[in-house]
């Protein structure tokens, strides 16, 4: 089978960062501002998207795609594949990826703990003991998807704590969590310490909740999005899909308003416990087509590594963890030159 050819072959782990991929123009951001904060996400209570153009390419992309694999391939792990248009243009050798299953440099280093609301809901960017709006030095990855996606569960095997709140009600979260990495041996517990943040945000689809507060959590949310990018904090969206459900059309509405916001994001599928290897690779090579089209229209920022998690027998946590703490370490590297 597919999911056990794998070779082991050492490489930096800091090359999964460098898998990015398209560099965009630095003027790009303000060019496509106003019509990102016009855009919406779709109708939150899992109705039709609004916007027709990524409906109908949603259509277009699941009535084309080929399930021979042709779009993917596997990496070191069995639990990662990347677009092999990907590695057609980067030759990077896929069995390179993911080669080492343990616990990444900063995440065995450090512990993660929860941010309390004030720290960074606090208007007052003087005060040296808010984390601000406005700080750039520290690192954001972000978690969304559909609502009982299994994301506080994901974000909780990845903190190895539960400290992300999980129910069995859809639609759990209703506002920002901030989780903070801190150096294990740190003698402040400060946020303003942290190596970086995993961002817990609200899930759209299906909510028990009315509809003027589904509206808000929609609104809150992009602009929310929009603002980190701008400040410079969000590296990265992880986009929570549903192995049982597959990608469905207001999960390609809103890698469409990632595109258009130019917001880099990836494709965490969660659940495979309760499917089969191979419906698994079916979604991921879907996927795969769908960034070999990106790359074809040249647009959006869609990672080519498409990650297979299940947060209840512990699958795929270690190669997740290897792409954020890839990230981190970017961040950091950076702010050290």
């Amino acid at each position: 089978m597919i999911l056990n050819r794998i070779a082991r072959i050492n490489i930096p782990i800091q090359s999964i960062s460098s898998l990015s991929f398209r560099t965009l123009p630095s003027n790009s951001i303000s060019s496509v501002d106003t019509k990102a904060r016009k855009a919406t996400f779709p109708n939150l209570k899992g109705g039709k998207s609004r916007n027709d153009i990524t409906r109908k390419y949603a259509t277009t992309i699941r009535a084309e795609t080929s399930y021979n694999h042709k779009h993917i391939l596997p990496t070191s792990s069995k639990f990662a594949f990347i677009a092999s248009r990907a590695v057609e243009n980067s030759q990077i050798d896929p069995y390179s990826i993911f080669s080492e299953q343990k616990l990444p440099p900063l995440f065995r280093t450090g512990d993660f703990g929860y941010v309390s609301p004030k720290w960074y809901k606090s208007v007052n960017e003087e005060d040296d003991k808010c984390l601000g709006m406005t700080t750039n030095d520290i690192c954001e990855v972000a978690f969304i998807g559909r609502s009982n996606v299994g994301k506080s569960s994901l974000i909780n095997s990845l903190m190895r704590k539960d400290l992300a709140r999980s129910s069995k009600r859809p639609g759990r979260t209703q506002t920002f969590h901030y989780f903070s990495l801190t150096p294990r041996n740190s003698k402040s517990d400060s946020p303003l310490q942290a190596l970086g943040f995993l961002v817990d945000l609200p899930g759209y689809g299906f909510a028990k909740a009315p509809t003027k507060v589904v509206s808000k959590w929609q609104e809150e949310t992009q602009n929310f999005l929009l603002d980190r990018r701008d400040f410079g904090m969000l590296r990265r969206v992880f986009l929570l899909i549903d192995a049982r459900r597959g990608v469905g059309t207001i999960d390609y509405a809103v890698m469409g308003w990632f595109d258009e916001a130019e917001i880099p994001y990836s494709i965490v599928l969660t659940k495979i416990d309760r499917v089969g290897d191979a419906h698994s690779i079916r979604i991921a090579n879907e996927l795969g087509m769908r960034y070999e089209n990106q790359l074809n229209l040249n647009m959006g920022d869609q990672s080519p590594i498409v990650h297979l998690t299940s947060a209840s027998k512990n699958s795929g946590i270690f190669d997740l963890m290897s792409t954020i703490d890839a990230e981190f370490i970017s961040v950091l590297n950076k702010g050290e030159e």
